[in-house]
């Protein structure tokens, strides 16, 4: 059975999320590194005493954005692994795609309390395409013909 063209724009939209992971992977990186020669987790750690949080070092936040980044790129990763197999039908793959969806989705559904009502509407409604896209007769079709075959 060919791959229905459902699965390979499926394919395709993780390929395109992990690219734009590493590019906010590297940018947090890149932010981290300007903020930690910058001096900014000085003004950070002031700022955050000025609020009365003394619990939590500007050093920390530093730390925390450069690691924010070094996951989003460890994400993509998997992503890519996890296009791979999904294009060759494996249905444990169409389950990891799956929940990094509806992990995205809540993501999605944060930008509404932030009031970015055109950027929610736009991230959960690619999600729940990508969700079509996985599950839809055709798609489940070839990943179960696929399994079979194994």
């Amino acid at each position: 059975m060919k791959r229905p063209v459902t699965l390979t724009i499926a394919v395709v939209l993780q390929w395109v999320a992990a690219v734009i992971a590493v590019i906010a992977g590297f940018d947090l990186i890149a932010a981290a590194i300007e903020m930690s020669e910058a001096g900014v987790a000085t003004q950070v750690e002031a700022a955050l005493v000025n609020q009365g949080i003394i619990d939590i070092s500007g050093q920390s936040v530093v730390v925390g954005v450069l690691v924010a980044g070094v996951l989003l790129i460890a994400i993509a990763f998997v992503r890519v692994m996890v296009a791979v197999y999904l294009a060759r039908g494996r249905n444990w793959a169409r389950t990891v795609v799956a929940i990094l969806v509806l992990i995205s989705i809540a993501g999605g559904v944060g930008y509404l309390f932030q009031g970015y009502l055109v950027r929610a509407a736009l991230a959960v409604g690619v999600d729940l395409l990508v969700l079509w896209l996985l599950f839809n007769s055709s798609s489940s079709a070839y990943i179960a013909s696929r399994s079979a075959e194994d």
